[in-house]
């Protein structure tokens, strides 16, 4: 969009939240939600509107937990499809691996996850894989496959892969960065956290790029306005961050606003322009219904300024909304648990949380009918995108960052017969710019699949580990797996120099030994 239409769609902006914050203000409802089972699941099912909630069975005797309720998206399964009926899979993309690292901080203190925390492709795209970096184009696909080695000979797992393109340092964009801290009283034990997260935020920006710095609780402020980073200015803005404290209540659609505002100020064409929300994402004064904070994000979206969430905390901790305004804003959504993983975040994976190769970019899996009887696909319930929205290039899907991979399982009863494609993959995307869908079609016939199990291969083979571990938390009726099973396939199939692999096993033995 042309930069002179941003002045007035942001006070169009402003109308608009001031006339939603009277209506919605505190219209929010959570709603407990009952397990959805094998008999009542659809191919997608599930009211991505309502909540389910967690109400402190894993926050007794946790470092940073705060009185109130645990918000999450709501507990769905998808079950089988048969292919005689429907043929078709469709969903959009996800990088985020937000659910993989709140698990793990239950886990760690002692606690089950909530079920409803819990987020197959999340769990699975926090791990490396073995794809092939890609030499023409944005991404590469892979697919393989193999037996069950939990359901028997009758059912294969059928891996689909996307490894996004690496960036060189010239190929790299400038950073107009907003920090958004919220300040409000529920960010007291955790406001050092966000502080030496952003700490190392800093100190791997480049000399050139933008920084500015709000915060949010009963009232927004700025604290910096944009300001271009220099070598020796790195020290001065950390000291900033440094004095920022925390109380009071937490009006979060009044402090977006104000970020978009500031960010818009130091708008850079052809760059990253980009608003970064630190919080726990429980907003209880203002618009606070989360369809309300949502269409400001979307509008600014359309604009070229983009927002992600890093989210913080337990107790109070709303992970339902932090994933959707990440979501909504063309960003992507962590949950910090702890100083490693802010410096994993923001030094080994800097550059895809910030730089986009590829967006709106939606997958749908063609199945022929005569070799796959039914199929399921293991995650991605709240990335549904309905079979005739493919092709429709308003549809809006996942985006991909420089580096990013992204992986989906598919569990599938075949027949013995038939020959030809086992099934198609029809992936579309935009350039990070562009308006129009680029179609890619990968044919996969059997000759793809390993003959069996372990035949194929250890990252295929740890990969169906992480995800039987997630729907094993998450009380999938899909498995009926043991966590000793579990255990014993990832140590044989883990790469043991990975650190994320040998901390992805402890996890498993601690959760056995969880009451």
């Amino acid at each position: 969009m042309k930069r002179n239409n941003l002045k007035t769609n942001r006070y169009f902006n402003h109308f608009v939240l001031l006339a939603i914050t009277l209506i919605l203000a505190g219209c929010e409802t959570l709603v407990e939600n009952p397990l959805v089972t094998a008999e009542d699941d659809t191919k997608m099912g599930g009211d991505r509107m309502t909540f389910a909630e967690g109400l402190g069975d894993g926050t007794s005797g946790c470092s940073d937990c705060y009185s109130g309720t645990e918000k999450f998206g709501e507990l769905t399964y998808n079950g089988f499809v048969y292919t005689a009926e429907d043929n078709l899979s469709t969903f959009g993309v996800d990088v985020d691996n937000g659910s993989y690292t709140f698990g793990r901080k239950k886990i760690n203190e002692g606690h089950l996850p909530p079920q409803a925390s819990v987020r197959v492709e999340e769990y699975i795209n926090y791990f490396r894989q073995d794809y092939a970096a890609p030499i023409n184009g944005p991404f590469s696909v892979s697919v393989d496959g193999a037996p069950s080695p939990f359901r028997g000979d009758s059912l294969h797992i059928i891996r689909i892969g996307i490894q996004g393109r690496e960036l060189s340092s010239d190929e790299r964009k400038p950073w107009n960065l907003t920090f958004l801290v919220d300040i409000s009283g529920s960010m007291t034990s955790r406001l050092d956290l966000v502080k030496q997260s952003l700490y190392i935020l800093v100190d791997n920006m480049q000399a050139g790029d933008q920084i500015s710095v709000c915060t949010y609780a009963g009232k927004v402020s700025t604290v910096l306005m944009p300001t271009t980073l220099a070598d020796n200015e790195k020290e001065s803005i950390k000291g900033i961050l440094s004095d920022l404290k925390a109380g009071g209540s937490t009006a979060m659609a009044s402090g977006l606003q104000n970020a978009y505002d500031v960010n818009m100020s130091g708008y850079l064409e052809d760059a990253v322009n980009r608003i970064i929300v630190c919080s726990d994402g429980d907003a209880n004064v203002g618009a606070t219904g989360h369809e309300a904070i949502l269409e400001l994000i979307a509008s600014y979206v359309e604009q070229g300024l983009t927002l992600s969430t890093l989210g913080f905390g337990q107790g109070n901790y709303n992970d339902y909304l932090m994933e959707q305004l990440a979501d909504q804003g063309n960003g992507n959504y962590y949950y910090i648990d702890a100083l490693a993983e802010a410096e994993r975040l923001f030094t080994e994976e800097l550059t895809g949380v910030m730089e986009v190769i590829a967006k709106d970019v939606k997958i749908q899996v063609e199945f022929d009918r005569s070799q796959v009887i039914r199929y399921r696909l293991i995650g991605y319930e709240n990335r549904d995108i309905a079979d005739d929205d493919f092709e429709d290039e308003t549809t809006d899907a996942g985006e991909i960052g420089a580096g990013h991979r992204v992986t989906a399982l598919y569990e599938v009863e075949l027949s013995g017969t038939g020959t030809g494609n086992l099934l198609v993959v029809h992936l579309r995307y935009k350039l990070p710019n562009g308006t129009t869908d680029i179609p890619v079609d990968i044919p996969v016939t059997r000759n793809n699949l390993a003959g069996d199990f372990t035949g194929a291969s250890m990252r295929f083979q740890f990969t169906v580990g992480v995800a039987e571990f997630a729907e094993i938390l998450r009380g999938s009726p899909y498995v009926s797996t043991s966590l000793e099973e579990v255990e014993s396939l990832v140590s044989q199939a883990l790469w043991g120099a990975d650190d994320r692999d040998v901390e992805f096993l402890e996890l498993i033995r601690k959760v056995q030994a969880i009451d």
